[in-house]
């Protein structure tokens, strides 16, 4: 029982490092759109172009004077390999609402910004033709259940999300779990860091997630060494806390993705951060006889 609650410990929540991937207010979003695509074996080259498109278009709504949305792309480097995910920071439910209704008049009434997208874009197929499925969720910030939430991802090379699932009828446990857990992780060694959201619509009631950046996997080696302090610096209330955590917790489960630049429209800050990393430029695309030599070559 110990070892195995020290693993999902070092694999779920001594990751837990919060991400502030919007610059419109100081501290983690208070809200996030989450967009998980399915893709079809062998898209993810033709979806990529597709997604730099979305992300150039909003990339030019800023310089545009059009209201400025951002959008985190990443895939995974841990879990299906046929997925995207992206990440898109509100300050406010409302103000998510209206990305949806600005993008919508962006993508289909005449103007501007319409004309931008179909000049990058070009005659192409319509994007279900690349996704077997597509699934979203909305999540608030818990700023109770958060502990020095770290202020950007400009540096950010990986993000590991960890879904929980408490069980039913047990919110209670699960307060006083994350309590017990925020104090012992204070008198732990290190810089410790982390931001928890609750999924409001797209996932079973009792959903939460904890988002963690990291610039270098190193540093998730550097919380698994150090795994082993968790139990002192609990002390005699391990026992309890375990017990809590099988009383309260249904399920919990990890996926680590790269964050890809090019699927991304991030703040001016990143960009002076890092303009390589997250320019949004892209090889041109293969010709019909570099496709053919580059399938020869994996043959």
């Amino acid at each position: 029982m110990k070892r195995t609650f020290l693993l999902l410990s070092a694999a779920c929540l001594l990751a837990a490092l919060s991400v502030s991937a919007a610059a419109q207010t100081a501290g983690p979003p208070k809200v996030f759109l989450f967009e998980r695509e399915e893709l079809k074996p062998g898209a993810f080259d033709a979806h990529l172009r597709e997604a730099n498109n979305f992300a150039r278009m909003l990339a030019h709504a800023r310089k545009a004077g059009e209201p400025a949305y951002v959008r985190l792309g990443m895939f995974p480097v841990a879990g299906n390999y046929n997925e995207v995910f992206y990440a898109y920071p509100f300050n406010s439910l409302e103000q998510w609402a209206q990305s949806q209704r600005d993008i919508q008049r962006w993508m289909s009434t005449p103007g501007p910004m319409r004309t931008y997208f179909e000049s990058i874009a070009g005659p192409q197929r319509p994007a279900e033709d690349l996704h077997t499925s597509v699934r979203s969720m909305v999540a608030v910030y818990r700023p109770e259940l958060s502990l020095n939430p770290r202020q950007s991802l400009a540096k950010a090379r990986y993000v590991s999300l960890s879904t929980m699932r408490v069980k039913m009828g047990h919110y209670g446990d699960f307060m006083k779990l994350a309590g017990m857990y925020t104090d012992a992780m204070k008198r732990m060694k290190g810089d410790h860091h982390w931001a928890m959201y609750e999924v409001v619509g797209g996932a079973p009631e009792g959903t939460f997630l904890i988002l963690s950046s990291m610039e270098k996997l190193a540093e998730m080696d550097a919380m698994m060494a150090n795994a082993s302090e968790f139990p002192k610096a609990m002390g005699d209330k391990l026992d309890d806390f375990e017990k809590l955590m099988a009383a309260s917790i249904e399920s919990m489960a990890t996926n680590i993705y790269a964050i890809n630049g090019r699927m991304s429209s991030v703040p001016a800050e990143y960009m002076a951060a890092d303009p390589a990393f997250w320019s949004q430029e892209l090889p041109a695309p293969p010709t019909s006889t570099t496709a053919t030599a580059s399938k020869k070559r994996q043959k």
